[in-house]
């Protein structure tokens, strides 16, 4: 090999090596997506949850629980728990700001859940169902008693603009949901059950998480209730199913459908206890996944569909993991 032909080697070397670099350097510095999220504050479990924006931080409630163990443990899902994020991926945990009373004969006597926040009239207004177990401590399952599904909780909150109020959409039971009415936030004016979740398929795959937690096919509960973005409609969004219906007071009326969860080929993965956000023009449906008692805050970009509700674009780590 001549020197010249040597020289023009080494510079091929050096472009290739250059443009190699450079694109190795491209996907490292891509930014994180919401889709990448993989969270719970140390030690915790995160459950129910709800996000309101102000001032340029997400900050997130949720139910806190200690991670491994059942509700049902004295000490477990006490309090609320508060953690914010710029980005929706990486979070900070502040701390607890809500705790159970623990005062006997109190409607949260013994635990709290399903935080929802409201930020509305130059306030912040917090929606959460309090508990009384018939025994305390002890862990229902191991001690072999059933736990009493009957409440009404786990509340939403939407504004009906066309009629000038606020909707309180809650569970009853777990497959029903009510809404009451309200001018003020303060004083609610019951309407009535306003839908019925049909009893999901046992056999039909809704995700990893939905088969770690044994057949917890509860679609009311954690509802959210919005203005669907394509079509004017109102949609009730539950955990594995949802109704569209012209009148937020009434869904009854409608069919119940499963969610498309489609994602390269097969069903995925899209958690429970849904919240929808929109970030820099995309639309996502958080979750929790996982392990029973061990879930984590995701998320999965999703896009609506005029005639449905939406479809997958991109699945959340936490779905490729289970």
């Amino acid at each position: 090999m001549n020197l010249k032909s040597s020289r023009r080697l080494r510079m091929c070397s050096f472009a290739f090596l250059a443009v190699l670099l450079f694109v190795c350097t491209a996907v490292a510095e891509e930014p994180l997506s919401p889709v990448d999220c993989n969270y719970a504050p140390p030690g915790e479990y995160m459950k129910d949850h709800s996000f309101v924006y102000h001032d340029g931080w997400y900050h997130l409630y949720n139910i806190s629980g200690t991670a491994g163990y059942y509700h049902g443990y004295t000490g477990n899902e006490e309090t609320v728990a508060w953690s914010i994020s710029k980005d929706l991926v990486n979070w900070e945990f502040r701390g607890h700001v809500l705790h159970s009373s623990h005062r006997k004969g109190t409607f949260d006597q013994h635990e709290i859940w399903a935080p929802f926040v409201l930020k509305a009239d130059d306030g912040f207004y917090m929606f959460y169902s309090g508990i009384i177990h018939p025994r305390r401590p002890m862990e229902y399952r191991k001690l072999g008693h059933s736990h009493p599904w009957v409440f009404e909780g786990h509340s939403h909150v939407v504004r009906d603009k066309k009629n000038s109020r606020w909707l309180l959409y809650s569970t009853i039971g777990t497959m029903q949901a009510n809404v009451s009415e309200s001018t003020d936030l303060i004083h609610w004016k019951s309407l009535g059950i306003c839908a019925d979740f049909s009893k999901p398929d046992p056999d039909f795959d809704y995700g990893a998480t939905s088969k770690g937690i044994g057949g917890y096919f509860h679609s009311a509960e954690s509802l959210t209730v919005m203005k669907h973005p394509l079509n004017d409609k109102w949609i009730m969004l539950g955990n594995w199913q949802y109704i569209v219906s012209d009148d937020p007071t009434n869904f009854k009326s409608s069919s119940v459908r499963v969610y498309d969860t489609r994602y390269n080929g097969k069903r995925i993965d899209i958690g429970f206890a849904c919240e929808m956000v929109e970030l820099n023009g995309k639309w996502y449906r958080s979750g929790a996944f996982g392990p029973r008692d061990y879930w984590k805050l995701g998320f999965t970009e999703v896009e609506w569909v005029p005639d449905g509700a939406f479809c997958v674009k991109k699945a959340s780590v936490l779905a490729e993991r289970n």
